[in-house]
């Protein structure tokens, strides 16, 4: 059986313009501002050459093959204009008849009917027939190019009717008929931008908590207000977002919308990640336009019951943003990809669910991801809106009740927060109900869900293996324009640039000194893939212009980073290095220079792994040339584990000296410090058993433990003769007697320390660190156990910064960059002494100095407390790590705008 393919449909759409219909078909014109029902038009439909036919202005097209009849016949068109009863019935456009209905045809006849342009209400289009009062749908519908077309046997009057996806569900209990009032209650999450891998197991810890309410509450939904993908683990980027779809679906949130993140990776992804087997998903300003609609399970619709009460539930997604990192707001606005169309008139849709809705459920929800601004709007001016599940604004956490009782409220975002929010209705009325409300920080929740926590280690085993290895050693800690000079120099080492002009702003996180993984490169560099399925706004691009031009670019952004060829030019050609938004609207950035080559070399992340991987296998540190302390064999570090009774304070090795601190030479040390075991002591063992420890006293202002260093000068202040980078680590055992006061750990001034304050402390919480004005304490250890305490320094007069670590794990970092020269160390340093007697007795099994920041990777080797502490200097080791080739990294794709855009611009564009 012949049929119509939908290219010649779309033929026939253009070749209205120029032809008319066989058969007398002159089209009728309706004057808009007196509208009055066409003439019938009379049209032949011919056994022989069948019959193509543009009416109505091009809104509507009949084609029919031949032999679609066995004999010649004549045919009447009317068109009816619409009317409410039929909107009523989610008709859309007008309606289109054609007679006789009783027309037997032998072959397939292809009906198509223009989508009307102010059309705004979402769902699924498809080709309606009427049948008495009702509306048949025809389901073999094709939305194509703003058209509608449908494949039937027989005449009649036909019309495109919108049609929204549903979806059903039973939460919780079934009704309890005796039941006088029912509670309901929602743990509520958004934007969660794939912070599933961070050591803080956020995850984990928010599936724990909404398990828990739900052991309390049966009837409760976990909900999720959009933007799963981007800005978070850099397993996202290296599975192309398969990872952060496998991470949500584990969640196996109930209810879930789209949000304009969620777009990023492309048709394929989004049709992948909308099909969930616990979540319904909600776009009901999306329409998928494709011949395998199914494939999209994303609904415009819920009506979920949950015990005795009914809810209705739809869901709302914001605008695309731009590859300048900017909403795009101004008419207009663009899909987000191919095969998805939106709506952006979501009142007008609200409005259309709402009434389409409201008598069949109790209580109505937006699930929505426009943010707080417009989800009040559309609260305020939308009736039959009971309550909005928000999402996307990132402004922390928000709760309103506005004037006609419709609630509004906002999580936190990136995985921080919880909004817990209890509705109980009264069964008489089911309206009105009583409301609790609160918000809990995902940090506070102590448990972790146990199956969510090893499904996300899967997939970060399994996409992400490399994503905490050691990569590189920051030697400083860069600034945002010091970031941008080493990203320019990244981009030079993987491609043929140079020359680079980069914004420093576009840095969004930095770096703090010494170890780099992938997950600090890509937090220096989240990716957002703006617009959809292209490559991140922060990505770097390639550009060729002449000397002259890149002279003029220079000049005009004297702020930015410039990797400045020696000699330019002005007639040679330059391949200059730009972000994604200077690399495509050079007319915003520079002034009358033009580019040609436009492409993408990588995203910006990418570069500095692949760089970073290079230096450390040179033996450099990342951001300067000093050799890397793993790379030679300077004997600086100095242990003491306190096992010879008859030298107790001697070295096991190392050059430095520990000593009593006894300037008013009272032999206090020797009278007050015992050497014992932990056994004859009464005290806890270390982890392996019994060890030699020191017992240390309260110790005055004019006594404690000093080392002297006898190591050399380094770092931002080495001349001035101090030790600017240095380790410190113990083995620690604090009395719970002792245990409510602030308690100094070390004091870096050894001269004027009876008017100076120690300079890192044990706080009555049990964290280590200094007060300054950020407070700098982390951790959380106990009195009574051992604990092995490091801390990491890197003095500097800007941007200093000190790192805690418990038991091998990274505590804390100090990186408000007030770590100055009071922390620097000048021949000698101070332990366990305070001008002020803040000091209580203790135990100390054993001790490290290092002349040099050690890296994470050297800390965690050391792990807990243990009997002995050792340490061996590492030789190449992280060389020899990195020396791999990196493999795992994403290609990105070829950008299919720019490609369109040159074609019909050429390169220059």
């Amino acid at each position: 059986m012949q049929s119509l393919t939908i290219s010649r449909v779309i033929i026939f759409i253009f070749l209205s313009f120029i032809l008319t219909a066989c058969g007398s078909g002159d089209e009728v014109t309706v004057n808009p501002n007196d509208p009055v029902e066409p003439e019938p038009s009379k049209l032949t439909l011919s056994s022989a050459n069948g019959l193509d036919a543009t009416l109505d202005e091009g809104n509507f097209i009949f084609n029919a093959p031949s032999s679609a009849i066995s004999s010649d016949v004549e045919l009447t068109y009317e068109k009816t204009l619409l009317d409410e009863t039929n909107i009523q019935q989610n008709i859309i456009s007008d309606l289109h008849a054609l007679t006789p209905s009783t027309l037997t045809l032998e072959k397939p006849i292809t009906i198509t009917i223009k989508i009307p342009d102010d059309y705004a209400l979402g769902g699924q289009l498809f080709i309606a027939k009427l049948s008495g009062a009702n509306w048949d749908t025809v389901t073999n519908s094709i939305v194509l190019d703003r058209f509608v077309s449908a494949q039937v046997t027989t005449l009649g009057t036909y019309a495109i009717q919108m049609q929204r996806n549903e979806a059903f569900a039973n939460i919780g209990p079934t009704c309890d008929a005796n039941a006088t009032e029912q509670s309901v209650r929602f743990v509520h999450v958004a934007d969660l931008h794939a912070r599933f891998g961070y050591e803080e197991q956020y995850f984990s810890r928010i599936k724990a908590y909404y398990n828990q309410v739900a052991s309390q509450t049966p009837h409760t939904l976990f909900t999720n207000g959009g933007d799963d993908y981007e800005k978070g683990t850099v397993a996202e980027q290296l599975s192309q977002g398969t990872a952060t779809e496998e991470a949500i679906k584990a969640m196996q949130f109930d209810l879930r919308v789209v949000g304009n993140h969620d777009y990023a990776w492309g048709p394929e992804k989004l049709l992948s990640y909308s099909q969930d087997e616990n979540a319904i998903v909600l776009a009901s300003n999306t329409r998928y336009e494709a011949e395998q609609r199914q494939d999209f399970a994303g609904v415009g619709f819920a009506k979920v019951q949950v015990g005795c009460i009914t809810l209705g539930v739809f869901g709302m997604t914001s605008v695309p943003w731009n590859e300048l990192d900017e909403p795009i707001q101004d008419d207009p606005i663009p899909d987000f990809i191919k095969q998805f169309k939106m709506s952006w008139q979501w009142q007008q849709i609200a409005q259309s669910i709402v009434n389409q809705y409201s008598d069949d459920v109790d209580y109505m929800i937006m699930l929505s991801h426009l943010g707080v601004g417009q989800d009040t709007d559309m609260a305020t001016n939308v009736p039959g809106i009971d309550l909005v599940l928000g999402g996307h604004t990132h402004g922390g956490e928000s709760y309103t009740t506005l004037d006609n009782g419709a609630i509004v409220l906002q999580p936190d975002f990136y995985a921080k927060g919880i909004t817990d929010l209890t509705l109980n209705f009264n069964l008489a009325d089911k309206s009105s109900p009583v409301v609790d409300y609160k918000t809990i920080e995902t940090d506070t929740i102590d448990e972790r869900d146990e199956t969510t926590k090893l499904a996300i280690d899967e997939i970060m085993g399994r996409y992400a293996p490399d994503a905490e290895t050691e990569i590189a050693i920051s030697e400083n800690y860069p600034t945002d324009a010091q970031l941008a000079e080493i990203t320019a120099l990244a981009a030079k080492h993987s491609s043929t640039i140079n020359a680079a002009l980069l914004n420093p702003e576009l840095v969004q996180k930095r770096w703090t000194p010494g170890t780099l993984t992938q997950e600090d490169f890509h937090k220096a560099f989240y990716v957002e893939r703006q617009p959809s399925n292209t490559p991140g706004f922060n990505s770097i691009y390639k550009v060729t212009v002449s000397g002259s031009d890149l002279t003029t670019m220079f000049a005009s952004q004297p702020d930015w980073f410039l990797l400045k060829p020696e000699d330019i030019q002005p007639t040679n050609n330059y391949e200059v290095a730009l972000f994604k938004g200077a690399a495509l609207n050079p007319d915003l950035f520079f002034n009358s220079v033009t580019f040609s080559n436009v492409e993408p070399i990588a995203e910006a992340w990418w570069l500095l792994d692949k760089y970073a991987r290079a230096r450390t296998s040179q033996c450099l540190h990342l951001d300067t040339d000093t050799e890397l302390y793993s790379c030679n064999n300077l004997a600086n570090v100095t242990v003491w584990n306190f096992d010879d009774t008859n030298n107790p304070l001697a070295a096991d090795f190392g050059p430095s000296v520990l000593s009593y601190f006894d300037p008013d030479e009272t032999n206090w040390g020797t009278a007050e410090t015992q050497y014992s075991t932990t056994t004859q002591l009464n005290i806890d063992d270390l982890s392996d058993g019994p060890s030699g420890v020191m017992a240390f006293s309260r110790h005055a202002p004019t006594e404690g433990l000093l080392i002297d260093l006898n190591t050399p000068a380094n770092g931002d202040f080495a001349n001035e003769g101090m030790v600017s980078d240095y380790t410190l680590v113990m083995d620690l055992y604090w009395p719970a007697e002792g245990k409510d006061i602030y308690r100094a750990i070390m004091q870096a001034n050894t001269t004027d320390y009876l008017n100076d304050d120690a300079d890192m402390f044990i706080d009555p919480s049990g964290g280590y660190g200094q007060a300054t004005s950020d407070s700098g304490y982390f951790g959380n250890t106990q009195p009574d156990s051992w604990h092995r305490i490091a801390f990491v320094f890197y003095t500097a007069p800007t941007n200093g910064v000190f790192e805690v670590y418990i038991d091998g794990e990274l505590a804390g970092v100090k990186e408000d960059g007030e770590i100055d020269s009071r922390w620097a160390l000048n021949q000698s340093v101070l332990l366990f002494t305070d001008n002020n007697y803040e000091t209580v007795p203790g135990y100390l099994n054993s001790l490290l100095y290092a002349g040099r920041a050690m890296t994470r990777d050297e800390i965690k080797s050391m792990g807990g407390a243990q009997q002995k502490l050792s340490f061996e200097q590492p030789t190449r080791v992280l060389n020899q790590t990195i020396e791999r080739h990196y493999q795992a990294a994403p290609a990105i794709k070829t950008n299919v705008w720019i490609e369109q855009r040159n074609k019909f611009f050429g390169n220059g564009s």
